[in-house]
C-alpha cells in the first residue's frame, strides 16, 4: 500500500518598509529577517495569530508577495494531525501575547505569560509558537527539539530550512499568476 503524502506550507512574512515598525525590528534582529509565520493547508486554509486579534484558521491567498513559502511533504497522519490541532485550538479563541513574544525573541523569565506552558492553557499565544505547536502535536521531526516559547519565526524557518522533506510548492494565487505569466501551463 503506498503512503499518501500532503504538502504543509509555512508562510514566512519578510516586512517592507510599510510595515509596523516593530515587525521591522524583530526582522533585523533575527537571524532570518521574517516577522511572522502562518501554518497553510492544501485547502487553503492558514493558521496563525497577528498582534491584537484572536487565533484564525481561515482561506487566506498570500498574495502579498513578501511571504516566502517553504513546503514540507508529511504524511497524511501528520497532515490530518496537524489540521485537527488547529481546528480544535481556534475554538478555544486564545489571544496574542506582547509578553510571550517579546519572551521569544529577548527570554523575559519573569514574564508572568511566558512559561512553559501550552498556548491551550494560557488562552494567548504568538504566531512561532502556536505554529510550532501544532507542527510538535502532528509529529513533524525537524521542530522537535524546539521550545515553543521560545520560538521565533527565524528559529522556527531556521528548523525546517534544510529538510530533505523541502517540496516545490505555491499557493493557488501564486499558481494562477505564474499561469497568466506562461511560466506554467
Amino acid at each position: 500500500m503506498a503512503h499518501i503524502k500532503r504538502t504543509l506550507k509555512l508562510a514566512f512574512l519578510t516586512p517592507t518598509d510599510q510595515d509596523p515598525q516593530f515587525n521591522r525590528v524583530v526582522a533585523r534582529i533575527s537571524k532570518h529577517p521574517t516577522c511572522h509565520v502562518e501554518l497553510v493547508f492544501e485547502d487553503g486554509m492558514a493558521f496563525s495569530i497577528f498582534k491584537g486579534s484572536k487565533l484564525f484558521f481561515k482561506q487566506r491567498s498570500f498574495s502579498n508577495p513578501d511571504y516566502k513559502l517553504l513546503s514540507l511533504s508529511v504524511s497524511n497522519g501528520k497532515y490530518q494531525s496537524a489540521y485537527a490541532f488547529c481546528s480544535q485550538a481556534v475554538k478555544q479563541e486564545m489571544d496574542f501575547t506582547d509578553c510571550g513574544m517579546l519572551g521569544a525573541y529577548f527570554q523575559f523569565p519573569s514574564c508572568p505569560l511566558f512559561c512553559n506552558a501550552p498556548s491551550s492553557s494560557t488562552g494567548c499565544t504568538f504566531c512561532s509558537k502556536i505554529v510550532t505547536e501544532a507542527l510538535q502535536f502532528a509529529g513533524v521531526g525537524e521542530v522537535q527539539h524546539l521550545h515553543p516559547c521560545t520560538t521565533s519565526p527565524s528559529n522556527l524557518f531556521e528548523a525546517l530550512k534544510e529538510s530533505d522533506r523541502i517540496v516545490v510548492d505555491t499557493v493557488p494565487f501564486k499558481q494562477n499568476q505564474l499561469f497568466m505569466m506562461g511560466v506554467l501551463r
